[in-house]
């Protein structure tokens, strides 16, 4: 957080402290609700943050670190979000299930068109 907000995260978080001196309320708080994030979560909160951020320097806005919650929000997938998802790679038709089915739709066909009597032989018999 400090790479991407400098002072504006210790001036707003504090110094994080360490291990001999204790670390900051603060970090320990971080800590703590971050703690059980995924790699993957971690990662899909700062590419949203830092895009938030160079956004924010496109169009000459200030932005300031988000709170842990907003963070945590970062971090979670969109609902309906399917990019996640993987797909069973197609599989190279089956020429002989093919032919199988083309055969049972032409039998259902005939066996169809026998029903109806064809207009022209009708008016012939007629």
């Amino acid at each position: 957080m400090t790479q991407l907000f400098g002072h504006k995260w210790v001036s707003q978080e504090g110094e994080p402290g360490n291990e001999r001196e204790g670390y900051s309320p603060n970090f320990l708080l971080w800590a703590q609700k971050t703690a059980d994030l995924s790699d993957v979560a971690w990662k899909r909160g700062f590419d949203r943050l830092e895009f938030m951020v160079r956004e924010a320097g496109r169009q000459g806005d200030e932005v300031w670190p988000p709170s842990y919650a907003a963070f945590l929000g970062m971090c979670e997938k969109p609902h309906g979000e399917m990019a996640h998802k993987r797909f069973k790679p197609l599989a190279l038709p089956d020429k002989a299930a093919q032919e199988r089915s083309r055969s049972i739709g032409s039998r259902t066909l005939s066996d169809l068109k026998s029903l109806f009597p064809d207009e022209e032989t009708t008016a012939e018999h007629a």
